[in-house]
């Protein structure tokens, strides 16, 4: 090495040193400059790279943070460091299916990689294979035991997968090795929740809002337990409560604003939700409780713009033809009762007497190629119909993204079976398309199997909201807001009632992760 190259070295390993200070500290427009000033001296600087493009990312510039990634990664190919990082980034765009791919990628380099673990586990998780969550957080459990998140994480996954005893044995085991901090506290409580056990979830919770008053999560499933309990007054306590912890939490304002009905003070829950969508006005929670709060006020013109059935729900067919209808039908149904993510009775879902898959990637079933494809394309002039004809004055279009995405899943109900009420939150526009419909559901004069519109679950105060029925039928596809409550009926009938759900992404809306 010259003496000009040493020198070189020595002030890029200077530059990035401060760089690091700056960005531990938050400076990130320091940091920034500084990285980039390091770069030019290092161009194939691999941890400045790295460490840019998590900068990128913490800044939402996810094009950049990509970028520097995927240049940190080419340099050291068989390190696991920029590729788990790059993975996140992936995560964060909402691009799962590359993330996915990283995160094993980087689990083939090093089996017990614990970063990678974790953020697949997690992934797992929010798209709903569950097992498969539970298997990356055991493993990564043998290797750490007294890892107090992953325990927490296990027993969130375990909940949604039903299995009671040993997620509650999970959060024993995490309070035990931290002797009840609050965020151990907080999970058990948060799963007691899940299991509708609210007067025990009630105790942990307060305990940890206690030692943590400015975690709004843990006040929110606080105030679910109190409201279901019988203390909406207290409910609303702690909703405001999350709300001075995290205003622009859309749970809370749709939690307090149906809290608000409940008490008598619908101007209020009006005031209190037009105030959050004037900043925010895509969030479907908000959209949801403006709407219950719109009826209860009597406002009945603004009230039915939201909850328009009869123009804002479109049907659709699939299939060019009855031959290509049955045929799509019959390879989906295969594909979807094979599944590997297909769970019974999904405690996190709505799904009850029957079974929910996890998302779905038909792209990769070779058999079944050309029909995947023709259903999605048909999928997707659908919704680009949908989305046409809507007024542009009308509110759907102020969630209307330029790029969007769709996640799927489907569901797989048995006689006595159905769905409650629920809307998507993360969505725009959601659908659902029906592969098997039992023939008593199709000829029944009853409602038994349909799918209903506009009644909100049971914990919501209704006044005069309407409600439509609709009768399911194979090959057709239904188009309808996100935010509007729905649900399915149960049916009486021997064979299963098969339907794939979805939701309209815009490109970056999974930003929990």
């Amino acid at each position: 090495m010259s003496n000009e190259q040493k020198t070189r070295s020595q002030q890029a390993a200077a530059l990035l040193t401060e760089a690091m200070q700056e960005h531990k500290q938050g400076n990130l427009n320091a940091a920034d400059s500084l990285y980039s000033q390091t770069l030019v001296l290092s161009p194939r600087n691999m941890q400045a790279l790295r460490l840019q493009g998590i900068l990128a990312r913490e800044s939402g510039d996810l094009k950049k943070s990509l970028e520097l990634l995927e240049r940190a990664h080419a340099i050291d190919p068989q390190s696991t460091a920029p590729l788990n990082e790059l993975a996140l980034s992936n995560m964060v765009q909402g691009n799962f299916d590359n993330a996915g791919s990283l995160l094993n990628q980087s689990l083939e380099l090093n089996a017990n990689d614990a970063t990678a673990l974790t953020n697949l586990g997690a992934l797992l998780q929010h798209r709903g294979h569950i097992l498969s969550a539970i298997a990356c957080y055991q493993k990564l459990l043998s290797n750490s035991p007294d890892d107090i998140e992953v325990r927490c994480n296990l027993a969130k996954a375990q909940a949604d997968a039903g299995q009671t005893d040993a997620a509650l044995d999970s959060c024993d085991a995490a309070i035990s090795l931290t002797e009840s901090h609050p965020y151990t506290l907080a999970t058990k409580g948060a799963v007691l929740t899940d299991f509708e056990q609210y007067s025990d979830a009630e105790t942990l919770l307060q305990r940890a809002c206690s030692a943590i008053p400015d975690d709004d999560m843990s006040l929110v499933n606080l105030a679910l337990c109190q409201d279901a309990l019988g203390d909406t007054q207290a409910a609303a306590q702690s909703l405001k409560q999350a709300l001075q912890a995290n205003e622009i939490n859309a749970r809370a304002i749709a939690d307090l604003a149906n809290c608000l009905i409940k008490l008598g003070d619908v101007q209020s829950a009006l005031n209190l939700c037009e105030g959050f969508l004037e900043f925010y006005p895509h969030e479907c929670l908000v959209i949801a409780s403006y709407a219950l709060a719109l009826s209860a006020a009597n406002a009945t013109e603004q009230a039915h713009e939201l909850t328009d059935f009869d123009s804002l729900v479109k049907v659709y067919s699939v299939g060019s033809d009855q031959h290509d209808i049955q045929q799509i039908n019959t390879a989906l149904a295969l594909q979807i009762k094979n599944d590997p993510s297909l769970l019974n009775d999904p405690v996190s879902k709505s799904t009850s007497g029957g079974a929910q898959t996890g998302e779905l990637d038909l792209s990769f079933s070779s058999e079944f190629k050309s029909l995947n494809m023709h259903f999605a394309q048909s999928v997707r002039t659908a919704i680009n119909d949908y989305a046409k004809n809507i007024p542009d004055t009308h509110p759907i279009h102020a969630g209307g993204p330029d790029d969007w995405s769709l996640r799927t899943w489907a569901t797989v109900l048995s006689s006595g079976g159905r769905q409650s009420s629920h809307m998507h939150p993360l969505g725009w526009i959601s659908g659902v398309y029906y592969v098997q419909t039992p023939d008593d559901v199709r000829n029944t004069k009853s409602n038994a199997g349909n799918l209903l519109f506009g009644v909100a679950p049971e914990r919501f105060k209704q006044v005069n909201a309407p409600a439509r029925y609709h009768t399911p039928e194979e090959g057709q596809l239904v188009l309808f807001p996100s935010w509007f409550w729905h649900q399915t009926m149960p049916f009486s009938a021997a064979s299963e009632r098969i339907s794939i759900a979805f939701d309209v992404m815009p490109a970056n809306a999974l930003r929990m992760l």
